[in-house]
């Protein structure tokens, strides 16, 4: 933790440059092993290794809610994985009460307005589900969607071609199966909103088709719902997109693709603080490639939309460095270096994104990614400044 005062007024800024405080990753790894007992803040504090009211703090800053908030979002998406585990063995009852919940009339209200259904109906369908006969092509097909999810994970041209090469066979194999159409549905919205092809209207045809079936054939599970919301911020249907996210994250709030693109769903929407706070939880969940550089691009674009350029720029650099190929990324941070007035550096950088993209100008720049409109001036703005050309 560092502290900076960049405006030169006599106050500080803390900036943390971890993914979460060290206090907070021992008090969610102390949770996670005793998610069925009492809340005690005193007694959580003391494993934080802090003050009460610091760790409350610090649950607050970076996960949005308070320790009771979060313990009992994670004691009901456990209860519905032990209810999918446990199949014909599962009880409501004893899954309420090995999850942490006395209450089962509370439990089974919290559980359905999470979730969307009784824990009954959980229950019915691990049944239904643990009854079916072992099924080859199925298996097969989530071996080969598992192997192109990196590729998808990219976006980039060239891994975006290979990731709907390896997921046609998948899609022929099991119809049925969600994750394979929604990873697809993803890919084929790359290429709509990044110039990865030049048929974008079909393109976006293909992914609107592709997210709207995955959805439909698999809405609990948390990868089908995050992969199908991507493909919709990308298609500018923000509000189902977020609706889709928020169920992912209450079916796996240890997901950490889901809170990449929830900390970019933010960021789409104007608030950095939160995309920032999202993003970090990603980061502490999964700080490694290929995830991570989509990650530190997101953390750029929430440092543009709040103005901060130079962060912006430097955050969007990690990225590409880590991951060249999402050249596409570059866009904000040549208009961002632009907007800190290092005209000639936005200029030399602008040249460089031309000549892997020769065909982008800043109305196609604009029309890539549904932020706020503010931030699509800025970034035409600082677009233009580095050369540009407006259409």
């Amino acid at each position: 933790m560092a502290s900076a005062d960049p405006d030169g007024d006599g106050t500080n800024v803390v900036e943390y440059t971890g993914a979460l405080p060290a206090d907070l990753v021992r008090a969610l790894a102390w949770l996670r092993g005793h998610l069925s007992e009492p809340v005690q803040l005193d007694l959580l504090a003391e494993v934080a290794g802090v003050r009460p009211r610091t760790l409350e703090t610090h649950f607050k800053m970076f996960l949005g809610v308070t320790p009771l908030s979060w313990v009992r979002r994670m004691r009901l998406a456990r209860a519905r994985q032990e209810f999918v585990r446990r199949g014909t063995n599962a009880t409501v009852t004893d899954v309420a009460l090995n999850s942490g919940f006395t209450q089962l009339g509370r439990f089974a209200a919290e559980y359905r307005k999470a979730f969307g259904e009784l824990p009954s109906a959980t229950v019915r369908r691990a049944r239904e589900s643990s009854a079916k006969r072992f099924d080859r092509d199925l298996d097969e097909a989530m071996r080969l969607t598992l192997g192109a999810l990196p590729f998808a994970f990219a976006v980039a041209r060239s891994q975006c071609d290979a990731a709907l090469e390896e997921l046609s066979r998948p899609q022929q194999l099991a119809p049925d199966y969600g994750l394979a159409k929604a990873a697809a549905g993803w890919c084929w919205a790359q290429r709509a909103a990044h110039n990865f092809s030049a048929t974008p209207d079909a393109d976006r045809r293909h992914a609107s088709l592709l997210a709207q079936q995955a959805y439909e054939l698999a809405g609990n599970d948390a990868l089908t719902l995050t992969l199908s919301s991507g493909a919709l911020v990308l298609l500018h249907e923000l509000e189902e997109a977020d609706r889709r996210l928020e169920q992912a994250l209450a079916l796996d709030p240890w997901l950490a693709y889901a809170w990449i693109r929830r900390g970019w769903m933010s960021a789409y929407l104007g608030d950095g603080d939160g995309a920032i706070r999202e993003l970090r939880i990603a980061l502490h969940l999964m700080p490694f490639e290929p995830l991570r550089h989509i990650t530190c691009i997101g953390m750029g674009c929430a440092h543009f939309a709040a103005g901060r350029y130079d962060r912006a720029a430097t955050w969007i650099r990690n990225g590409v460095e880590a991951y060249p190929e999402s050249y596409w990324a570059q866009r904000v941070a040549v208009a961002a270096v632009a907007l800190t007035g290092a005209g000639t550096e936005a200029r030399r950088m602008g040249r460089q994104l031309m000549r892997k993209d020769p065909g982008l100008t800043v109305s196609q720049a604009q029309r890539a990614w549904p932020f706020t409109s503010r931030f699509m001036s800025c970034l035409g703005d600082g677009l233009e400044i580095a050369g540009l050309p407006r259409a």
